[in-house]
């Protein structure tokens, strides 16, 4: 009986989140504490006074902190958005370039550290360059944010760091290949949005960008972020610890205001993480995990298995946290459930969750897409944007679930 209120309380912690919009890491570290106490009044071996102590992911935590606070800088003085608008000088009048441009810059930046959420700084320049060239509004919104969530699953953004944390727990440190694995699915999907939409017949823009000139202090911002690419990529440095060395470093050089720089920190995304992992380790420990992929496996079989992960992870990340909630919660279930078959390996399944969290995450009600709909710039069906948004997510899904069945990601194995 524990095991399965141990998963009924997981599932009202994300619906109760969803529904009164509070922080669901709050709302989490409150349940686990409050179900652990019962639980080891129960009989169960677990301390509730040690499940912070056991479940808060201090590495993942380090690491989110490090490189969000580093990046808030480069947001605080402009160095993101001067880049982005920079960008737009790049296709020399060619509007067809626009989009592909934005892509690309979008998973340079995202993948070097940035992660996801720096779609609140390109989208509105982006769609504002749309906008401005008649261009398609959905299609520059699909085609930036695909590129923004390819980056956003490197090992150095907030996705990844937390994709490949939670796989190597479960003994899988071949995480490239995960990577890989959507960054295909997604790279596909953004092309094809370009083409449906009218990428092709693009010509040239009406009015040309004007190029913005780097100040003193977005050029040691610049400087800053590369010195973190060539150390942790060339010298296998501690990214976290580079991060706010760098950080450190800008501020004393007075690359932006202290104070705004810390409030600049995604506590409300760190709290989620950190909260749902403290809840996730009391549902393992009361043994929540084992009794699902114990159900799981009764249904599923190696065809269908992957598949249905993927499908699951979209449903869950359409409405819930893809990095909080998600894929801590199905990642070491999809692991154990690999176990349990002995027909498929943990990598197939892992790779359907990555692939259905994060490619959702264009939906309106995932905070990408959300924050797409919420900064575009005015001139822009806000409406029209959100339906056509809250579509594309459900035909992603679809589709990669059929590519799926078909075994088309195998071959990332």
């Amino acid at each position: 009986m524990i095991p399965v209120i141990s998963l009924l309380v997981l599932v009202a912690v994300i619906a109760l989140g969803v529904i009164t919009k509070k922080n669901v890491g709050i709302l989490a570290i409150m349940a686990a504490f409050l179900f652990a106490s019962i639980a080891s009044a129960c009989g169960v071996d677990i301390d509730p006074a040690k499940i912070v102590a056991n479940g808060w992911p201090m590495s993942v935590f380090f690491i989110v902190l490090a490189t969000t606070f580093l990046f808030g800088i480069a947001n605080l003085n402009g160095t993101t958005e001067a880049l982005s608008q920079n960008i737009a000088c790049l296709a020399r009048g060619n509007a067809r370039l626009l989009p592909l441009l934005f892509f690309v810059f979008g998973a340079v930046v995202s993948g070097a550290g940035a992660g996801g959420l720096i779609v609140a700084v390109i989208a509105p320049v982006a769609l504002y360059v749309a906008l401005e060239n008649h261009i398609s509004v959905i299609m520059m919104g699909l085609v930036t944010m695909g590129g923004i969530m390819v980056g956003g699953l490197s090992p150095l953004a907030i996705n990844g760091i937390v994709a490949s944390q939670l796989a190597a727990e479960q003994g899988l440190y071949d995480y490239n290949s995960m990577w890989l694995a959507y960054g295909v699915s997604m790279t596909i999907f953004s092309l094809a949005a370009y083409v449906i939409f009218g990428g092709l017949k693009l010509r040239k823009m009406e009015q040309k960008p004007v190029f913005v000139r780097f100040t003193r202090q977005q050029i040691m911002t610049l400087a800053a972020i590369v010195v973190v690419l060539v150390g942790v990529i060339g010298f296998d440095l501690d990214i976290g610890l580079l991060c706010f060395t760098c950080a450190g470093a800008l501020l004393l050089l007075g690359a932006a205001d202290q104070k705004k720089a810390i409030a600049s920190i995604p506590w409300g995304t760190i709290l989620m993480i950190c909260g749902m992992s403290v809840l996730m380790s009391v549902v393992n420990a009361c043994g929540g995990i084992t009794f699902l992929s114990e159900k799981l496996s009764a249904i599923m079989g190696p065809r269908s298995a992957q598949p249905i992960f993927v499908i699951l992870g979209g449903l869950m990340g359409a409405v819930s946290s893809g990095t909080g909630v998600v894929m801590p919660t199905l990642i070491p279930l999809a692991s154990q459930l690999a176990a349990q078959l002995g027909t498929v390996s943990a990598t197939r399944l892992v790779i359907g969750v990555i692939v259905g969290t994060n490619g959702v995450v264009i939906s309106p009600l995932s905070t990408v897409g959300g924050i797409c709909v919420g900064s575009a710039p005015e001139g822009v069906n806000r409406d029209r944007l959100y339906n056509q948004l809250l579509l594309a997510a459900v035909a992603f899904i679809l589709l990669n679930a059929a590519a799926s069945a078909l075994g088309l990601f195998h071959v990332f194995e």
